[in-house]
């Protein structure tokens, strides 16, 4: 019995892919016009100094002007890398979820707080930023501020 279940998931399977190349079907890119291609992992810091003091101006911000949720998760990012200005610009938040020695209930919930902190600190017209864990696997990715 099991023999003729592999077999029909198999022929079910080459028929969906049949029908999927022969009907037309591409890719289509749905990044927003002007952002940047999606960063997956964190990208190298080329100024460890800068995306330190970035990051404790962030904090600090957060500290005075942000919500209970979003202090929570501001104490856990570690650098802001990235360039911006009041036009354009991307910001990588790297933070220790995932990791650190208080696991975070919420990965994401604490991530999409840090976007939305960052948003509400920087305000560019065409600016992305992008958070990622401990690992440096992207959490919230191109997220406009």
């Amino acid at each position: 019995m099991r023999t003729r279940s592999n077999r029909s998931a198999a022929l079910v399977l080459g028929a969906c892919l049949a029908v999927g190349l022969t009907s037309g079907c591409e890719w289509t890119d749905t990044t927003a016009q002007g952002a940047p291609s999606e960063q997956e992992k964190l990208p190298t810091d080329t100024d460890e100094k800068q995306s330190k003091k970035h990051a404790d101006d962030f904090r600090a911000w957060v500290d005075a002007h942000g919500t209970r949720e979003q202090k929570k998760a501001a104490s856990r990012v570690r650098r802001v890398i990235g360039e911006w200005d009041d036009k354009t610009g991307n910001a990588y938040i790297s933070t220790d979820i995932n990791g650190g020695t208080k696991p975070v209930k919420d990965p994401m919930a604490t991530a999409r707080a840090l976007a939305t902190a960052f948003d509400d600190w920087k305000d560019a017209k065409e600016g992305y930023v992008s958070v990622y864990d401990v690992y440096g696997n992207a959490l919230v990715m191109n997220e406009a501020f």
